[in-house]
């Protein structure tokens, strides 16, 4: 029995559909590496836009902090919202024409959240005991720095701020985002 040769029009065939195979397959796979291999573009939610109305400046009384909520735009690679809880601060005022501080309330030795006791006339972290005055200073307790003081100004009647997130653990003030 004689063995036919193979059908050179048979073979063309089956090497350019193997080729147009890998080539789709290729194309497939790039977009996909690009987005393993790319940082994300653009702002996450750690802010550091624009500044964001927290309050009214009525509602800032001398030596009573008030704690806000930042609400504002996020927007980074892969989503765009208006309205999204970037987190809080603390709005301190020493005297009653004094200009308005922000705080954040993200306790720098590992992120827990700072609270105020009226008592005491400080913020405390209940984590790890770490305590501020209303200056923000460091106190006591294993925070490598004080509060992170956000920028703040008035606008008319209302408190402005530009929220934003900071490294935790560090003595240095690093922004995040």
């Amino acid at each position: 029995m004689a063995v036919e040769p193979p059908d050179e029009r048979r073979v063309f065939l089956k090497l350019v559909t193997a080729g147009l195979g890998a080539l789709t397959a290729g194309l497939a796979i790039i977009p996909g590496l690009g987005f393993l291999a790319a940082p994300p573009r653009g702002r996450a939610a750690a802010g550091g836009g624009n500044p964001l109305r927290v309050a009214s400046e009525r509602d800032v009384k001398p030596n009573r902090p008030l704690r806000v909520t930042a609400v504002g735009p996020h927007d980074d690679a892969w989503l765009r919202l208006d309205k999204v809880t970037l987190g809080s601060c603390w709005l301190v005022r020493a005297a009653e024409d004094g200009p308005i501080r922000a705080f954040s309330t993200v306790c720098p030795h590992l992120g827990c959240g700072v609270d105020y006791d009226e008592t005491a006339g400080k913020f405390n972290c209940p984590c790890h005991t770490s305590a501020f005055d209303l200056d923000g200073r460091c106190l006591s307790g294993p925070s490598p720095r004080g509060l992170d003081e956000l920028e703040a100004h008035v606008a008319g009647r209302d408190v402005l701020v530009r929220y934003q997130r900071f490294r935790v653990g560090s003595a240095k003030r690093e922004p995040i985002g």
